[in-house]
């Protein structure tokens, strides 16, 4: 049973982290991709970046779902503030619920004076701090590993109490992040243990527990990717196939880990603790303390895969952010004993880590102002310098700023294109022009060329067409074969000459110089052949049933597709020699 102190000693890692977070409130320009997204879902035009075309510029649908919910029905504050206010609140929730786990899983065998000794660690670190909030789904991911967390060992303190809610809870991985699916399989393994635990103590379990299990963890997965076809007529989401998730990057990926594990000397706690734990796992595996041993290992095993995923994809382009969750599912479950004793090295591993931890609460900090040599950013560094705030969070937080400059002038420009007729501009502020016709069935009036189309994007509005170089939310170029691997996130560019064949007519093409003309045309032919064509069709056109269906027969051919960002080499690639006309 928990004590008093039991839920102050959680409450150390609570406060750390709480002000931490607070005091590194930010939103990061990615935010603000989820946020444009949001304005259209409150403004009609359904999940989608660009309106009238269905493409899934997001890989954290349950966290578009909850601020979508949250800032429609209570205006009083923006989407970017509830952003700011849920991440820390289910970062708190989160760590509270983590902590009281372990100190609860602890006792169980008979650890007595149990100190979360892993979440104090791990709530120390400023790159917790930083994503706490951010505007991004981290927070939620925190709160999310610290109730399953908890809800696993209620089910294996108290007769699997709870067991299908458990499962139910697990299974919203898949909708968080895609690689929340390590952790839903590695716990949800553990959750099949417990079931089949009564059998081997002489009570049968029903084949309608084992389904009912079985249909707990995968309903909401299935039921979002059918979604997911149905819809956007993808087995994955865009950002996925713009990123590359599916390839191995593993130089950068040690260099991503080696970027966060330095600057917090985080292999100093990560030994520390690992040898104490292992310690200890080894001597529970002698005494037969086997389903424990599962339960316990479970986030472990969660954690480490992740991580390992993070590292082979090649991390990320934002200091720290894609390891947190597998670091505070590993440091979540460890702790230390009080009194500890003096015939082993124990205590001195245990006054490690504390002194490790104070130092690191005071003093280590990521400091690279920008961008490093290892193309790892610490953005909020970066927001902070060109916002000229301390907290910046939204877009009217840089009024000099360029990207917020050029997207407002966007917004103006699109106001001021005259009714029933649409325009392309091949300027990036969109002001100076020149313009050209736009040939297009979707809404918006002005079409643009971008990158970094967050902060720009959102402020530029839903009458701007958004084409995004970086190809996170373009239909064409997340489909492009990586011709060489560079930062991650930022590795599939495509020329605008695509644009100008997807948009616009003969007679700007032959505006256009020599070279820039034959590269349009060569685009345009190869988005007339399939299975380009159909996919672009499929998404602009109507969502009735039988384009529904269509989706579901096409969706695998749409999803592995791909071509090279050079227009003549993709018309070769995906026409052959079919002539095209136009």
């Amino acid at each position: 049973m928990r004590t008093k102190r039991d839920h102050l000693l959680v409450l150390i890692p609570v406060i750390i982290v709480f002000l931490g977070g607070w005091r590194y409130r930010w939103v990061s320009d990615d935010a603000n991709i989820d946020f444009r997204v949001i304005q259209n879902i409150l403004h009609g035009y359904g999940p989608v970046f660009n309106p009238g075309e269905r493409v899934e510029v997001y890989t954290d649908p349950l966290w578009i779902a909850l601020l979508t919910a949250v800032s429609g029905v209570f205006t009083f504050l923006s989407v970017q503030w509830w952003s700011v206010v849920l991440g820390l609140v289910l970062t708190v929730e989160g760590f509270w619920l983590a902590g009281l786990a372990t100190i609860s899983f602890a006792k169980r065998n008979d650890d007595n004076g149990v100190i979360p000794i892993g979440l104090i660690c791990i709530s120390v670190v400023g790159g917790v701090w930083m994503f706490a909030t951010s505007g991004l789904e981290t927070g939620m991911i925190f709160g999310w590993l610290g109730l399953s967390w908890w809800l696993l060992v209620r089910a294996l303190c108290q007769e699997n109490r709870g067991l299908y809610l458990t499962a139910v809870v697990l299974s919203l991985g898949f909708t968080i992040r895609p690689d929340m699916v390590l952790f839903t399989m590695s716990e949800g393994v553990v959750l099949g243990l417990l079931l089949f635990h009564n059998a081997a103590r002489g009570t049968s379990v029903k084949r309608r527990k084992v389904i009912l299990l079985v249909f707990s963890l995968v309903a909401i997965p299935i039921i979002s990717e059918l979604f997911r076809v149905a819809y956007f007529g993808l087995l994955v989401s865009n950002t996925s196939l713009a990123k590359s998730a599916a390839s191995s990057y593993w130089s950068q990926g040690f260099k991503y880990a080696w970027n966060f594990i330095r600057p917090y000397y985080l292999f100093i706690p990560t030994l520390f603790l690992g040898a104490i734990s292992v310690a200890r796992l080894h001597r529970w595996w002698q005494r037969g303390i086997r389903l424990d041993l599962a339960v316990i290992l479970a986030p472990v095993v969660g954690g480490t895969l992740d991580i390992l995923y993070v590292v082979r994809l090649g991390g990320d382009f934002m200091h720290a952010r894609m390891l947190l969750p597998g670091f505070f599912s590993l440091f979540a479950v460890g702790w230390i004993s009080w009194p500890l004793t003096r015939k082993t090295i124990y205590p001195a591993f245990g006054v490690g880590v504390v002194v490790w931890a104070a130092i690191c609460l005071v003093s280590l900090r990521y400091t690279v102002p920008g961008v490093g040599n290892d193309m790892i950013a610490n953005e909020r560094a970066y927001y902070i310098y060109a916002s000229g705030s301390a907290y910046p969070i939204q877009p009217s937080d840089y009024p000099n700023w360029q990207w917020y400059l050029a997207g407002r002038q966007l917004q103006q420009a699109a106001s001021r294109v005259p009714q029933g007729k649409k325009e392309m501009t091949l300027d990036q502020i969109g002001v100076e022009g020149p313009y050209y016709p736009v040939t297009s069935d979707l809404p918006e009036s002005l079409y643009v060329d971008l990158g970094n189309i967050g902060v720009k994007g959102l402020a530029a509005g839903d009458k701007v067409y958004v084409f995004d170089e970086l190809s996170l939310a373009n239909p064409v170029g997340s489909h492009i074969t990586l011709a060489r691997r560079g930062r991650p996130g930022h590795e599939k560019y495509l020329a605008i000459s695509w644009m100008i064949a997807r948009f616009s007519g003969p007679q700007t093409w032959q505006s256009q110089p020599g070279a820039l003309r034959q590269n349009i045309m060569d685009a345009h032919a190869a988005m007339q052949c399939q299975p380009l064509a159909g996919y672009l069709s499929a998404i602009t056109g109507p969502l009735t049933w039988t384009s529904v269906l269509h989706d579901f027969e096409h969706s695998f051919t749409w999803t592995t597709m791909s071509f090279s960002a050079d227009p003549s080499l993709a018309r070769e690639q995906l026409c052959g020699n079919v002539a095209v006309q136009g």
